[in-house]
């Protein structure tokens, strides 16, 4: 086998340096010192580091990167109002490398998505693709017609299964799932019964979250039975069928929700049945809405599963990869945080 031909990373660490201050010295962009930019570009000779032709549009024009993210109406848009913060975030910084971040808000469902990238098929501007997968297999088809035309793909949180695409960044369902259980075994030093407020099993990262959950338990506290109650609901709203199973087990004594989008339902369900300081909650992620109830105790704690995080470091991977210099994991997992009362205001500026 041949000698792997040297990344912008190689470059970096042997430069001890980032990987900004390689791009800026490569391509004489402003901002690092002179003997700074001779030591690196005195290193890309010494690896004869070439710029692949992709990543020479970076001197020629731009690159413009589409962003098919949900965009929803404010009770939904928990998780996904954070992603876009990190678009924000993100494309400030993007500009010194002539990338440009597309957006392409979509609704709550596949099928909203379709339209969308049957129109990115069509663009010949379009040089990668980050979003996000409603289904596990939906969008797997537009995956391979984007691929035919070297148009990569990074996938965000939900991934695709069985894809071509070139990577993801999310967080651990399954870990997640266990971390949410640890939580309530340790609050709840007494039997009883949990409520698991699942959202879209369409999503392996929702079902393997389910599986992290109930192994955890299953092994650490068989005294805890777990009711499991799902996004479908019937006739009834998500938080009526709360109210009722809340009402219908007095021995209800903890209740973990995986899905940002319905942790209102039940902290609204929880007010309800005047469930304070008799249910443990544990709830997902973080948004402006929640403080409230972090502040009454309501809520005891929320898994911070970092979506602007995930988000900023999709379009990294993917700018990495058209840039020539591909990440090593094919996934990668942002870091969950435990937030409660006294640290929420930390996270919720997280940058």
């Amino acid at each position: 086998m041949g000698t792997p031909k040297p990344t912008i990373k190689d470059i970096a660490e042997i430069a001890g340096v980032s990987l900004p201050t390689v791009h800026k010295a490569i391509y004489g962009k402003p901002g690092i010192s002179e003997a700074t930019r001779k030591r690196i570009l005195d290193i890309t000779e010494e690896l004869h580091y070439v710029i692949n032709p992709t990543a020479s549009r970076l001197k020629r024009g731009v690159i413009n990167l589409a962003i098919v993210l949900p965009m929803l109406s404010r009770q939904y848009d928990q998780f996904f109002r954070k992603m876009w913060e990190g678009v924000e975030r993100c494309e400030k910084n993007m500009a010194d490398y002539n990338a440009v971040l597309i957006r392409f808000p979509c609704g709550r469902t596949s099928e909203s998505q379709f339209p969308i990238f049957e129109e990115l098929l069509t663009r010949e501007d379009i040089h990668g693709v980050i979003t996000y997968c409603w289904d596990d297999k939906a969008l797997n088809p537009y995956f391979e017609r984007l691929k035919q035309k070297g148009i990569p793909v990074v996938t965000v949180d939900s991934d695709a299964v069985g894809s071509c695409r070139i990577g993801c960044v999310r967080a651990s369902g399954r870990q997640t799932g266990q971390l949410a259980a640890e939580l309530l075994s340790k609050m709840i030093p007494y039997p009883g019964r949990l409520i698991f407020l699942n959202g879209n099993v369409q999503q392996a990262l929702l079902r393997d979250n389910t599986l992290g959950f109930y192994s955890y338990i299953t092994e650490n506290r068989p005294d805890l039975a777990v009711l499991g109650i799902g996004n479908a609901c019937g006739a009834m709203s998500l938080e009526d069928t709360l109210v009722q199973e809340i009402k219908n087990h007095p021995d209800i004594v903890g209740i973990y929700c995986n899905s940002a989008s319905n942790v209102l339902s039940m902290c609204r369900a929880l007010e309800r049945t005047a469930s304070l300081g008799r249910i443990t909650a544990v709830a997902s992620d973080i948004f402006e809405e929640l403080e409230p109830y972090l502040d009454s105790g309501l809520v005891a704690a929320t898994i911070w599963q970092a979506p602007e995080l995930q988000v900023q470091e999709a379009i990294r991977m993917l700018y990495d990869y058209i840039d020539g210099s591909p990440w090593e994991n094919e996934v990668e997992y942002v870091k969950l945080g435990i937030v409660m009362k006294h640290n929420f205001r930390n996270y919720l500026i997280e940058k």
